[in-house]
């Protein structure tokens, strides 16, 4: 399977959509004549890959140990409770979905929070919720 190709494709089907259907992979696994479990795998491996519907915004709070020394939990809990999901979870009406993730690149300037491709560091429990009510 040419790798380029593959992503190529799957960035293609995932702008069409928001994220990559079932139907698709099945498409994906005859056009590249490999089976649906390698595509399956393939897509679920990029992170920046979805095989479910996401919200308009996706936030993302690193959880790695310089922002969970600055106490990024809280923040994920002050989230989490503010939009009434979980990590991993999008919003009934498909605006938001938070992901926990391992690391956003800005180790010393933590807690840091990303919203969709904006970020933002040193965050703080009342700014991750400001943030999420500006986003319109």
């Amino acid at each position: 399977m040419n790798s380029d190709k593959f992503l190529d494709r799957a960035h293609d089907i995932q702008d069409t959509y928001g994220y990559i259907p079932e139907g698709e992979i099945d498409k994906m696994a005859k056009e590249f004549d490999v089976p649906r479990a390698k595509v399956y795998g393939s897509i679920r491996f990029y992170s920046m890959f979805y095989t479910e519907p996401t919200g308009k915004y996706i936030i993302r709070v690193c959880d790695s140990l310089s922002c969970h020394i600055n106490d990024s939990k809280s923040i994920v809990e002050s989230i989490k409770n503010y939009l009434g999901i979980d990590d991993g979870e999008t919003t009934k009406n498909k605006k938001f979905t938070l992901e926990v993730v391992e690391c956003l690149g800005h180790c010393g300037e933590g807690p840091v929070m990303m919203v969709n491709d904006e970020m933002y560091t040193h965050v703080s429990e009342n700014m991750a919720l400001d943030i999420i009510k500006d986003c319109t």
